[in-house]
């Protein structure tokens, strides 16, 4: 049976289509609109309030001048990066950050980032770093407040007699520790109760608890005195002071 080989030239060539001038402008005009659809903006409650940020951008511009409108711009946008990371700062937070930026002028001579500028927010003046609490806290010796409610919060018993290498016990206290800080940096009162953490003693027999603390202090007084933990070397060491020696297969 023959086979007819088409005839390449005869196939008609594709015509280009013309998308109506009409079509092409209202798809233009409705882009914005898709576009939303896609990246929903935040909400705004996830963002600093118009009135807080526009008084920060004030002063930034009054501080900075130039170097800071060339980089975010002379009006504060509300979408802005800045309004997204300061969210939650209060008027007051906001002016504490203001005024460590006059008072460490040297260090920040350039607008610092947002999430540095958040960090001056939080500072409560007088408030202890983590690791000075802990010592102040074990020591039983308070700079501020906020030491002493995280340590009466974890229990200043455990802090005074525990070991300063007690790892779990020092996990209390920051966690009971930076519970109280926020509270200082929101401005929130700082007495109150403290939920326990999920493996917390409290929620163990008191039995266990105190039974473990004896073996922490046994072991504790055993290494403070030098003595081998190990049976045979305990062993030796024994027969060594009271003067017998004994033939290595005894």
């Amino acid at each position: 049976m023959d086979t007819k080989v088409p005839n390449y030239r005869e196939i008609p060539k594709a015509k280009l289509v013309v998308v109506p001038k009409v079509a092409t402008a209202d798809l233009l005009d409705r882009a914005p609109s898709l576009l939303l659809t896609v990246s929903e903006p935040p909400l705004p409650s996830e963002m600093l309030p118009q009135a807080l940020l526009d008084k920060l951008w004030i002063k930034m511009a009054e501080f900075y001048g130039h170097r800071w409108t060339s980089s975010f711009g002379v009006i504060a946008d509300p979408e802005h990066t800045w309004a997204k990371v300061l969210s939650g700062i209060t008027g007051a937070q906001l002016a504490n950050g203001l005024h460590a930026l006059v008072e460490r002028s040297a260090e920040f001579d350039w607008p610092p980032p947002a999430n540095v500028f958040l960090s001056l927010c939080q500072q409560v003046k007088g408030l202890p770093s983590e690791a000075q609490a802990w010592d102040e806290a074990r020591a039983g010796t308070y700079s501020h407040p906020a030491v002493r409610i995280a340590a009466e919060a974890t229990s200043t018993y455990d802090l005074h007699a525990g070991s300063n290498n007690d790892k779990a016990l020092r996990q209390r206290f920051e966690r009971n520790y930076a519970i109280v800080m926020r509270r200082a940096q929101t401005g929130q009162p700082l007495e109150g109760r403290i939920a326990k953490g999920l493996s917390h003693d409290s929620m163990r027999p008191r039995q266990l608890v105190q039974l473990e603390f004896s073996h922490k202090i046994a072991e504790q007084t055993v290494d403070d005195l030098e003595i081998p933990r190990d049976a045979k070397a305990c062993r030796a060491l024994l027969l060594a002071k009271l003067g017998i020696r004994r033939d290595e297969h005894v």
